[in-house]
């Protein structure tokens, strides 16, 4: 579908795409681990497919306890992580439970942008001999901001479109969104694709954490993800409950009801 076309169809149908988004969440994922279910330093994890679970963690912001979703999945004999559990102690947990209830080895780490909640928790990571993995534009980004940075460059992620293999995973690059250099990541045998936060649950109504979004690219990258992956099944935002690909057209509206 052409981009503009595909915009237009996001803007005419956005209502409806949002309620599509929340009856396939409750329907799918009546069990997910909620936030009131996970205290600060523990993590859940949530089985989506064979060789694919997403991890749950939480953090404290002001009143609310918010969570924050990664992804796990197998590679050969070992695990491929996609994002810290949001700092050193969740991250910590999130390697405990993953030996507990999996029992296979973590050997690589991606982070998907630079913020604390994809990256903090990587040197926890690195101590016990994850070899972790970031854009150079992340990498540049975390180490500015003072956040932990990944130790290995992922080459081929600088231009919008771009898209790397990684074991079982796709790496795309859809362009700046919630953040100049968030990636999202595809498992093309389990057809699941891990948004990051360039896309937000079915029930959020805001932006979010817009301080370092661009607000004008931000529904064009959107729709590069579409184009790329129209048959992806499940979609695991960055926080809160996973859902479909209508999730892509909620986060469009929700972006540009913002933008405004």
């Amino acid at each position: 579908m052409p981009l503009l076309r595909f915009l237009r169809f996001v803007a005419s149908t956005s209502f409806l795409s949002a309620l599509s988004s929340i009856g396939f969440a409750a329907e799918l994922y009546d069990d997910y681990p909620k936030a009131d279910e996970i205290p600060v330093g523990e993590v859940r994890l949530h089985q989506i497919s064979d060789g694919v679970w997403s991890h749950i963690a939480t953090q404290q912001l002001g009143d609310l306890l918010y969570p924050s979703n990664g992804l796990i999945v197998r590679d050969g004999n070992t695990l491929l992580l996609v994002d810290t559990a949001w700092g050193a102690e969740n991250t910590a947990a999130l390697l405990d439970a993953i030996d507990r209830q999996i029992g296979l080895p973590v050997t690589r780490a991606v982070s998907t942008h630079f913020h604390d909640d994809r990256v903090g928790g990587v040197r926890v990571l690195q101590e016990t001999g994850v070899a972790t993995y970031a854009s150079p534009v992340t990498r540049q980004l975390a180490l500015g901001e003072g956040n932990e940075v990944p130790s290995h460059s992922l080459q081929g992620l600088s231009s919008p479109g771009d898209v790397l293999p990684f074991g079982p995973l796709e790496i795309f690059y859809p362009g700046a969104g919630h953040a100049p250099d968030n990636i999202v990541v595809y498992v093309p045998s389990a057809r699941v694709l891990f948004g990051g936060c360039a896309v937000h649950e079915a029930s959020r109504e805001s932006a979010g954490n817009v301080a370092d979004a661009d607000l004008q690219e931000w529904p064009a990258s959107v729709a590069r993800i579409q184009q790329r992956y129209p048959d992806a099944e499940v979609v695991v935002p960055g926080h809160g409950l996973p859902g479909n690909l209508e999730l892509l057209g909620h986060t469009v509206a929700v972006v540009s009801r913002h933008g405004r």
